[in-house]
């Protein structure tokens, strides 16, 4: 039977303020400017945020499942959300192949009756039929998901993903880091 060890997937969340290209510290923001906070639920709101998954001795077709909190404070009507990803394999040849085989089978941004279906927004760039790990990485030019309204209130981001049925034994006993990022982006005004 094939299976995967996939020891630790961290979500580590970025927040930055991009428009000016320096990575803003919030505590630095100027008065109105926006600030996002993140937090697992049940948890503290803070600048910044790693919830962990894991996953170990995963076989094909297992799935795992996370979710986080949004909230811009300030100035969000200025702004707007980009949600992308990078990630490591303990194998650094098998890194995007790996990513392929990662499925996401839900991605979605929502606040009460307002919903966004985020895999509806992720290009299908390797042309597989598949939204997968690889495909946030690169879409939109490498961009992932971008222009999403800003989180003022609470948001919620979830996402599952499922380890392809259809994937070799070249990625058993491997591991695959996920770093979900979200940028708050400050739209400029002339």
């Amino acid at each position: 039977m094939k299976r995967i060890l996939i020891g630790l997937i961290a979500i580590v969340l970025t927040i930055a303020l991009v428009g000016t290209g320096v990575w803003a510290h919030p505590n630095d923001a100027e008065p109105g400017t926006p600030d996002l906070k993140i937090r697992d639920h049940p948890g503290p709101w803070q600048d910044g945020v790693s919830g962990d998954w894991k996953m170990s001795n995963m076989a094909p077709g297992d799935e795992t499942f996370g979710k986080v909190e949004l909230h811009i404070k300030g100035n969000h009507h200025k702004s707007h959300l980009e949600i992308t990803c990078d990630y490591t394999v303990s194998d650094p040849s098998l890194v995007d192949e790996m990513a392929k085989v990662m499925v996401i089978t839900l991605m979605r941004y929502y606040k009460g009756a307002q919903h966004v279906d985020l895999l509806t927004k992720v290009e299908d760039v390797d042309g597989d039929g598949k939204i997968s790990l690889y495909d946030l990485k690169y879409s939109q030019g490498g961009n992932g998901v971008d222009n999403l309204l800003s989180p003022y209130g609470v948001w919620h981001f979830e996402m599952k993903i499922k380890f392809d049925e259809s994937a070799g034994n070249e990625f058993q006993g491997k591991t695959l880091d996920l770093t979900v990022i979200f940028i708050l982006n400050q739209d400029v005004t002339q």
